[in-house]
């Protein structure tokens, strides 16, 4: 059984055991690497006070980046109408992005990017697979002009699946999960049969910022996963594709120089934006390593202003040490939605990395 399919498996049991067991599970699709991160510059905050005429349009993001990034309308029109997400779509030469080979179309979707992360969707027609199957590719995707860059990231067809604000999984129109008699669950289709791919990438070694950078995905073959999750390729061909990324931010640096309870660390300030965030910390104490962890607090979720709490919003990422002094660390994390900064309160947090712990909260505004 996969990860994913224990978690959803497990709807109903109480949320605190589904967070810790969150843990050490796949369910999230996005590695997290320890390793010594360069020092993490400040991030100017790019504020947007004026409206022009476009923000008259209506911006639909695709079926998959709206379920894998859930976000409001609203959340989707400011960040397109400043520039932070891209639809494709509705781009005069949209037809010059769009790549046809052995009857199979895929052409870029949504894309939206901070100074960590790159989301993208991929709209693919003519793959045609049986209900519930699940779809798969050979892909290849990079950042910037160094094809062999270390690139922490993941990628997968839309399954149609979201986690809602109550922290349950459910289709992305509201409706409860229904497995048929495998356990198979996901509906990778939309109504017109069409598929989207969607690609999670954070900036790696070498690569200060996503903004502005090209990203690089190469496609050569579509297929399905059989038995023992084998991916078995049943077309092959090459769609290949370089986009120019955004150069605009609405990221924030809030200073909050506050111990993280039950660590030796303290939060200096957090750097973030609405799909990422970047939590700097100095080193109190020395911290506990083990083979699964180096004891760094590690960012979950957050507490609304207005009592909300949003507990398992982070999605992957990575942490580590600045220098070898190792009296300064970094957690930097996706999200697996879109949030108003504005309405953020607290961060919550395990204390450390290798688990056994109890969540805490650090107010920041």
């Amino acid at each position: 059984m996969k990860s994913r399919d224990l978690y959803l498996s497990m709807i109903g049991i109480d949320d605190d055991i589904l967070e810790k067991a969150d843990r050490f599970s796949n369910r999230k699709k996005v590695s997290v690497f320890h390793r010594l991160l360069p020092v993490v510059a400040c991030i100017c905050c790019v504020l947007f006070t004026t409206v022009t005429a476009a923000a008259a349009i209506h911006h639909f993001w695709g079926r998959g980046m709206s379920g894998f990034l859930k976000s409001t309308d609203t959340q989707q029109q400011v960040l397109t109408d400043k520039g932070q997400a891209i639809v494709y779509k509705e781009l005069t030469d949209y037809s010059t992005y769009k790549i046809t080979d052995n009857g199979i179309t895929i052409s870029p979707d949504t894309v939206v990017a901070d100074e960590n992360f790159v989301y993208a969707s991929f709209k693919v027609i003519g793959l045609d697979i049986d209900d519930y199957k699940e779809p798969g590719a050979d892909v290849d995707y990079y950042l910037g002009d160094d094809k062999n860059s270390l690139v922490n990231g993941s990628s997968s067809f839309y399954d149609g699946t979201m986690i809602d604000d109550n922290g349950m999984a459910v289709y992305d129109d509201g409706t409860a999960i229904t497995p048929d008699e495998n356990g198979n669950f996901g509906h990778y289709k939309d109504k017109n049969g069409d598929l989207e791919y969607v690609i999670q990438i954070q900036a790696g070694d070498g690569l200060n910022s996503v903004l502005g950078s090209t990203l690089h995905v190469d496609f050569s073959s579509l297929g399905i996963y059989t038995g023992k999750a084998e991916f078995t390729p049943s077309v092959k061909g090459k769609w290949n594709f370089d986009l120019k990324l955004p150069k605009v931010s609405s990221s924030q640096t809030i200073t909050v120089n506050k111990e993280v309870p039950n660590s030796n660390c303290s939060i200096t300030t957090v750097e973030i934006s609405p799909v990422s965030i970047t939590v700097n910390y100095k080193v109190d104490g020395k911290l506990k390593e083990t083979e699964d962890g180096t004891g760094i607090p590690e960012f979950i979720g957050f507490v609304l202003k207005d009592g909300t709490r949003l507990p398992l919003v982070a999605n992957g990422g990575s942490s580590g040490f600045k220098d070898e002094s190792r009296k300064e660390a970094v957690c930097i994390r996706g999200y697996d939605r879109v949030i108003d900064i504005s309405k953020v309160k607290s961060l919550l947090l395990w204390p450390n990395d290798y688990g056994g712990c109890d969540k805490v909260e650090v107010k920041i505004q």
